[in-house]
């Protein structure tokens, strides 16, 4: 049989082919990715049927928006100290714990639900409840992989994670809608939260190491505030962020779908699914691509190119007139924002010592997220004031703007290359 490599193994040349499955030739990254497959699983399925109680509930679309409110301000308020617990804590028992705990509120939700007994408030509390649990999932789990696979096959790995991540998208609530459908809502809750059970069992049998290194240390204000300031000091990282931040800022065009697919391409219900699932298959086939080219040294000069394409494509969102134009930009955007998201993370990981890793990650989330919901109120208040259209084109206008002010003043991003250590 085959010897199976090990991540602490010399890697091979840079130029060497790295195969679109390689990472999972290593076992404990194998391990971390079923344990994703059903934590995102599970995740994702509540996430949609929440929604879908809420309205079924309250019959009131304004309540449903809310709802994404009661999940998004615990990520924003503490995703930074997210970091710093999995820059202390042993990432491994981390993520089983958090794991352990999500199994609480579909508990709660699948009784009440059985009992007759559940109110929309109490969809709102465990919402808020379990985006409170989970807030640690991310940077625990991201810190941990760059431990898991020798550095040759890092951006192998988060290509994975994301191909893994656009699966549970659509396996969680296909499967979500099959078991209600069968089950009843209540029971399929209560499944939901023993889906997460091999999750959380998962992370103990990784057998390498999940503690930061460095000194041992306690989570505080100040382990914050010093994440920040190694963010600052490393300007490829810096700029990764102003960058995705400020083009998700100017550049989130999912909510203006909606109004594209009504008031200009002019097609129903089912021309409007089909276009809102093209950033999907986009993004798919993006991952594809990353995984068929297997590695790249010039991570940040096609971070940046990847970004400059977004921004084109929003412009061509905007100025399209016929559904067939609409839907391949949108397939574009998909496309080029898979691309970009592997490259940052990738990069992100490269650039940040372990003992920050964790710290570094919870930035990412914290850039993407609060751009993402600046960019849902920029996009609503453009499209008012100038159109859907208009809206995009500006967007992508100002992004742009905006890359090409990054590539002038971070010229270290334009030039790194994997196989040299620059910041």
């Amino acid at each position: 049989m085959a010897q199976q490599p090990r991540p602490d193994q010399s890697p091979p040349a840079l130029s060497a082919r790295v195969h679109p499955l390689a990472s999972l030739a290593f076992r404990d990254y194998r391990l971390l990715f079923l344990g994703g497959l059903f934590s995102g699983s599970a995740n994702q399925m509540r996430q949609a049927f929440n929604l879908y109680l809420v309205y079924d509930l309250s019959e009131s679309a304004l309540l449903v928006g809310f709802t994404g409110i009661f999940q998004v301000i615990p990520a924003l308020t503490l995703g930074l100290f997210a970091g710093a617990l999995a820059d202390v804590f042993d990432r491994r028992k981390l993520l089983m714990a958090v794991n352990a705990f999500s199994m609480l509120p579909p508990l709660g939700i699948g009784m009440l639900l059985l009992t007759g007994s559940l109110e929309v408030w109490h969809v709102f509390g465990f919402t808020s409840l379990t985006a409170l649990i989970t807030v640690a999932q991310g940077p625990a789990r991201n810190s941990l992989v760059p431990k898991l696979v020798p550095s040759t096959h890092l951006m192998n790995a988060v290509t994975l994670n994301g191909s893994l991540q656009q699966v549970t998208f659509f396996f969680g609530p296909l499967l979500g809608g099959v078991m209600v459908e069968t089950l009843g809502a209540g029971t399929t809750y209560i499944i939901n939260a023993f889906i997460l059970l091999p999750a959380a069992v998962i992370p103990a049998l990784i057998r390498t190491s999940g503690k930061p290194e460095g000194a041992r240390r306690r989570v505080s204000l100040g382990m914050v505030l010093e994440g920040m300031q190694f963010v600052w000091s490393r300007r490829i990282l810096f700029g990764l962020y102003v960058t995705d931040f400020g083009l998700s800022s100017v550049g989130y065009f999912r909510p203006l779908l909606t109004i594209l697919a009504s008031d200009v391409f002019h097609v129903g219900p089912a021309g409007l699914g089909l276009l809102f699932s093209a950033p999907a298959i986009g993004a798919v086939l993006g991952f594809i691509t990353m995984l068929l080219v297997g590695e790249v040294r010039r991570k940040g000069a096609l971070f940046l190119i990847a970004a400059m394409c977004y921004a084109f494509g929003l412009a061509f969102l905007g100025l399209s007139q016929w559904f067939w134009m609409g839907f391949a930009a949108s397939l574009i955007l998909g496309y080029t924002d898979s691309i970009s998201l592997v490259l940052r993370q990738t990069l992100t990981q490269l650039l940040s010592p372990d003992a920050y890793r964790g710290r570094a990650t919870a930035f990412t989330r914290l850039f993407a997220q609060s751009g993402n919901a600046i960019g849902a109120t920029e996009a609503g208040f453009m499209a008012q004031a100038i159109g859907p259209g208009g809206a995009l084109v500006v967007g992508g206008t100002v992004g742009a703007g905006l890359i090409l002010s990054v590539g002038l003043a971070w010229r270290g991003m334009w030039r790194y290359r994997s196989d040299i250590q620059q910041t």
